[in-house]
């Protein structure tokens, strides 16, 4: 009942957006659904899918930046980033959440979420400090190290930088404080995607020429497990043990690092990672986030085969990959928009088949064939939504499937059976039928099909009805 209250909300609001909406729906195979025979018993209308790449929630490209600078190279719904720790708490006990408000407001105005990871230790800080000074003025452990030179994959500018000590005690206790209320005041947050389990390793990675026992970086860990409730959590994937434990307690997981030979053959399956149960199905219910080694010039320079990179990205159902491949040649742009096309879920609407007429006060039963053609899986539950508009773009019924839960499908084909009812107020006459899958948190269309239907602002329209 609530999710239908929430749908008829949001046909009030969705009447205005609909006003110059196309109403004649053409199938490459049915023709104009118009010219359909009045007395024809069932309606039955199919669509093609299309090469479009959209900006769709839960799923792609990921631009690398904080706040919006220059255009995307590819459409994408996460703004995904990393800041130091220091740069958020310069003050203790005094956050500066403004580094993280700023992008969500900025962001929000291109209606895309963010992503974040919290460092730690950054072999790209431009002085000495990653971890605010005033830790290290209380006595915190720690350790100087030098990383970097010509090369920006090594840390850029080689200077002497500071990695506190994970063990000691008061890392623990004030690195967990700030991490609480991190948690405080953004799990949940509709407009933050996931967040790194970082924290621990240069750059948050997970790996450290100063590694500390299972039993500190546990307790790293734990304290995102315990703030972050609402909103997902990935680890990284250098650390097995750290890996095996995220992913038991439901977080996914990424690769820093694709590219690289030694990377693609150190994975699922390898002794690595031989103890990392559930690894190579834990697509199916936490996302998978890839990053490049490097950018493009950067592979090629060590002629690592961009290629098996592409192929390994997919094979390994991606659900977001991160835009750090710099300048990429022309030629190769259409492997990139395969990526951002296939990487999580790509819903096809195959079919649409009802009756072709209903009466003003009675339902009617719409099948449908969805595809799943994307390697991977919706993870927040996006309700799909049946719809009539009238010839002025009007809506007059609209109705929540609740029994469709669009997270269960996985890469595939799958039958849906819905059902709309219409009012008994409504004037008989031809209406458009129309679809949508709905933000779970504004109750708005969401997601864009790649299907040659028309559609206006994700409402798609799909086939004729008439009232009599």
């Amino acid at each position: 009942m609530e999710g239908r209250h929430a749908s008829a909300v949001w046909i009030g609001r969705l009447t205005a957006l609909l006003a110059t909406a196309l109403l004649v729906v053409v199938s490459p195979r049915t023709g104009n659904a118009e010219s359909l025979a009045p007395a024809a018993e069932t309606v039955t209308v199919q669509f093609l899918e299309t090469d479009e790449v959209a900006a769709n929630p839960g799923k792609g490209w990921m631009t690398s930046q904080r706040l919006p600078g220059r255009t995307p190279r590819l459409p994408c719904s996460i703004a995904y980033f990393r800041v130091n720790w220091g740069d958020i708490e310069p003050i203790e006990g005094r956050p500066k959440w403004e580094v993280i408000d700023e992008s969500i407001a900025a962001w929000e105005e291109h209606e895309v979420r963010i992503a974040f990871r919290i460092m730690t230790a950054n072999a790209h800080t431009r002085d000495y400090y990653c971890s605010p000074k005033w830790l290290f003025d209380a006595g915190c452990g720690s350790y100087e190290y030098m990383r970097g030179g010509t090369d920006t994959m090594s840390g850029g500018e080689r200077i002497t930088r500071i990695e506190p000590d994970y063990a000691d005690p008061l890392f623990l206790q004030k690195h967990g404080d700030f991490i609480a209320a991190l948690a405080r005041r953004y799990d949940g947050h509709p407009r933050i995607e996931f967040l790194d389990i970082g924290s621990y390793g240069i750059w948050g990675e997970w790996h450290t020429p100063n590694g500390k026992p299972w039993e500190v970086r546990r307790q790293i860990i734990d304290m995102y497990l315990d703030g972050f409730r609402k909103t997902a959590l990935v680890q990284m994937s250098d650390d097995a043990e750290a890996l095996a434990y995220s992913i038991a307690h439901g977080a996914g997981f990424r690769r820093d690092g694709v590219g690289s030979p030694w990377h693609e053959k150190t994975w699922i399956g390898s002794e690595k990672y031989a103890g990392v149960a559930g690894f190579a199905d834990q697509w199916q219910r936490a996302p998978v986030v890839f990053e490049w080694f490097g950018p493009y010039d950067f592979l090629k320079r060590r002629e690592w085969s961009f290629d098996r990179a592409v192929e390994f990205i997919l094979a390994n159902h991606a659900t977001y990959i991160n835009d750090n491949l710099g300048p990429v040649p022309d030629e190769e742009l259409p492997k990139l928009h395969e990526l951002a096309r296939r990487s999580g879920y790509r819903f096809v609407l195959r079919e649409v088949s009802h009756a072709a007429t209903v009466s003003p006060g009675g339902g009617l039963a719409v099948e449908m064939k969805w595809s799943n053609v994307g390697v991977g899986k919706l993870y927040r539950r996006h309700p799909l939504v049946l719809y009539l508009v009238d010839a002025d773009g009007n809506l007059v019924a609209g109705q929540e499937q609740p029994h469709v839960d669009p997270t269960t499908w996985l890469p595939g084909d799958h039958d849906v059976a819905g059902r709309i009812d219409v009012p008994e107020s409504v004037t008989p006459g031809k209406y458009t039928l129309a679809v949508a899958l709905l933000d779970p948190d504004t109750q708005k269309p969401a997601i864009r099909l790649p299907i040659d239907a028309p559609q206006q602002n994700r409402v798609h329209h799909v086939s004729r009805v008439s009232l009599q």
